[in-house]
């Protein structure tokens, strides 16, 4: 059995040898430092908790409040107006209608004759102990997130251009990994290959081997300390080994974190992906890029990647545009960018 922090530890130190390129950019330095201490003081077992979480990884939607805490803010509204009702306020406060929103923007846009998917039967774990976790088909059924529902959005604009069921994929910085939880809980052949820097690094590492087991999903002491990287199932690598991965890939998908990084790293990337050669890229980020450092400042990046910047460097390996969507598929300041090589 992995010893959790040990990894990390040496994942931590690793980061610090590994070319600068793959080290944490100036936006990332202080979420860094936030992740390690709530991994320090919560644990593993809780890490979809953690007061970091909302703010680096595990985005929530309305308030995202506890239902204690939505129950005591509803009780104090109504006695400032008992005609509130108690059930549509619950439901705003917790978010309910944003994720039935994004769900049902899903199964509007899914095209299930390119990519038959179960989208209804199956949601998100509850391992890692999520503060908010939805019923949107009814009590009894599956539950899910934003993460969750953010990965299947943009899956279903990749299911619009595919031409047969994609099942092997590559993601640089996954977060927690729910991308693999998708894609494996749907198709036990399917490949799922997630690089990503410590401490979420070992967040993914953790909670993919917890549902599908380690025989199932590698981590990074069961592969080659160097050389090529060449994977028969599913890992979850430290990002300085993304360039050593071998073999064929369907789909690459880089879900808000091209935007956190600085125009040489993710030109890095990109160079990396399409010389493995991988057919379709999803890119969701930024429009307009991230708040720009001032006086070089940590938390804002030195140069906004935007979305049209990170296009341009996957044009140039000679990958074309097959959609790029906005409203009503994506309501954020993210535009969903779908690429396919055509060369």
């Amino acid at each position: 059995m992995t010893d959790w922090g040990d990894f990390n530890v040496r994942m931590l130190r690793a980061v610090t040898e590994c070319d600068p390129v793959y080290r944490p950019t100036n936006f990332r330095t202080p979420g860094l430092r936030d992740l390690l201490a709530d991994l320090e003081k919560h644990g593993l077992d809780s890490f979809k908790s953690w007061p970091s979480a909302g703010v680096w990884f595990y985005p929530r939607y309305g308030l995202g409040l506890r239902p204690r805490a939505a129950a005591q803010v509803v009780e104090w509204a109504r006695q400032l107006d008992d005609t509130l009702p108690r059930r549509r306020m619950n439901r705003a406060l917790n978010g309910l209608p944003e994720a039935h929103r994004d769900f049902d923007a899903v199964r509007l846009a899914w095209d299930q004759s390119r990519w038959p998917y179960d989208l209804d039967g199956v949601g998100e774990s509850d391992v890692g102990r999520p503060r908010q976790h939805l019923a949107l088909t009814g009590p009894t059924g599956p539950r899910w997130t934003k993460p969750y529902l953010n990965y299947l959005l943009c899956l279903a604009a990749l299911s619009r251009h595919v031409s047969s069921p994609p099942t092997s994929f590559v993601e640089i910085g996954g977060g927690f990994g729910v991308l693999g939880e998708i894609v494996l809980q749907r198709d036990p052949g399917a490949r799922y290959v997630n690089v990503d820097i410590p401490p979420l690094l070992t967040v993914a590492s953790f909670y993919l081997s917890q549902l599908f087991g380690s025989a199932r999903v590698r981590c990074a002491d069961d592969v080659p300390a160097s050389g090529p990287v060449e994977l028969s199932g599913s890992a979850c690598l430290p990002n300085w080994r993304v360039a050593d991965l071998r073999g064929d890939y369907d789909a690459f998908v880089n879900s808000f974190s091209f935007q956190e990084m600085e125009p040489p790293v993710v030109q890095h990337y990109v160079d990396t992906v399409g010389a493995l050669g991988v057919e379709y890229a999803v890119s969701l980020n930024s429009r307009s890029g991230k708040r720009q450092a001032v006086n070089g400042e940590e938390g804002g990046v030195l140069d906004p990647v935007t979305s049209d910047r990170i296009v341009a460097m996957f044009e140039r390996h000679g990958y074309q545009v097959q959609g790029r969507y906005g409203p009503p598929l994506i309501r954020s300041a993210g535009e969903l960018v779908v690429l396919r090589r055509t060369r």
